[in-house]
């Protein structure tokens, strides 16, 4: 990193303190598939570059109870749970576009926070501008992001994420090959094995997704009852919207999430697009109705469907976190494992 960007890092916290801005009370961490990562800790002040398999312990050492990450990678799944299992708190962004918004730049309202300094507060990053999305600077900007753009780590979404990530992957490489059958000019019956193998290993991935969620979730399957949904890939689509929503947020926020907002405000939302795709798939796998081929009316009373999926989803991840909560009060700490 050099002793230069960490006294220019440090000079821009400076600078940063002087704003009313919200603040995040704990460290903060950009991290990366294979370099160390980079960890900014308020209380000191510092910026130190960190190896993932060294950053537990080096955190522990700090006093660190508290983190927020930039981004939820493969790569460090495995140390985010070993944070939580030591009783860190863990938090990570949940848009990337809040720290330095849009890659196109927009005339309107700024949807990053950079984006917005530049525009508001010349000033703080006078000096900055063409090197601002050095990994160092974002260890430090990720202390000022707006807390609604944090979610907050459980052990069991991490456990369940992985899977996710997976049958999203699989789910891609099918539709991906169905295209490209549709382009080839290739016999019918070798299309047809090509398919049979990429659908035989999508279904293979949703078992393995929806397993490990039944693991986390006992009752998980009372939902897709009450959804109607029986095939293992509605499930899994079933099983994305359920991980996808934060049930300690607000429902109109994870509407939003999900992109469901009334259609004149739509141009001014920026939304999850592989959540909002799950939760458009499950729909599509109930009520056996693709959005393309429906009328307008049609079209509309899907898109209230859309909500309504939502809503029973969100309304019965928010009954069973409570429930859970409320039987573990119960139960005596030695006796909860």
């Amino acid at each position: 990193m050099g002793m230069k960007y960490e006294r220019k890092a440090l000079e821009l916290y400076r600078r940063l303190e002087r704003l009313l801005l919200p603040r995040f009370e704990g460290a903060c961490i950009d991290f990366h598939w294979e370099r160390p990562a980079t960890v900014f800790l308020p209380h000191i002040p510092t910026v130190v570059q960190v190896g993932n398999g060294k950053l537990p312990a080096f955190l522990v050492s700090h006093g660190v109870n508290r983190v927020l990450v930039d981004a939820l990678w493969p790569t460090n799944v495995e140390v985010l749970m070993k944070l939580i299992e030591d009783g860190v708190e863990v938090w990570v962004l949940t848009r990337p576009s809040a720290l330095h918004g849009w890659r196109r730049k927009s005339s309107g309202k700024p949807r990053g926070l950079v984006e917005w300094l530049m525009r508001h507060h010349p000033d703080v990053v006078k000096g900055f501008k063409t090197e601002i999305k050095n990994d160092v600077y974002d260890a430090v900007l990720l202390r000022y992001v707006k807390p609604k753009y944090h979610r907050k780590m459980t052990r069991v979404f991490l456990m369940c994420w992985p899977k996710m990530v997976l049958f999203r992957t699989a789910r891609k490489n099918n539709q991906r090959l169905l295209q490209q059958l549709s382009a080839l000019p290739l016999p019918e019956e070798e299309n047809t094995t090509r398919l049979q193998i990429s659908e035989n290993f999508l279904t293979t991935e949703a078992n393995l997704f929806v397993r490990v969620l039944k693991k986390e979730y006992s009752e998980i399957d009372k939902l897709f009852t009450e959804l109607g949904i029986d095939d293992v890939i509605s499930k899994a689509f079933a099983s994305e919207v359920f991980l996808e929503l934060d049930e300690t947020k607000s429902l109109s926020e994870n509407r939003r999430k999900f992109g469901l907002i009334p259609k004149k405000h739509q141009d001014k939302l920026i939304y999850d697009g592989a959540a909002k795709y799950s939760l458009v798939q499950l729909a599509v796998k109930r009520f056996g109705a693709i959005p393309k081929y429906l009328t307008e009316e049609d079209r509309k009373r899907f898109s209230m469907e859309l909500g309504k999926t939502l809503d029973a989803i969100y309304r019965w991840k928010k009954t069973y976190r409570r429930e859970t909560q409320e039987r573990l009060a119960g139960i005596p700490a030695q006796q909860q494992g």
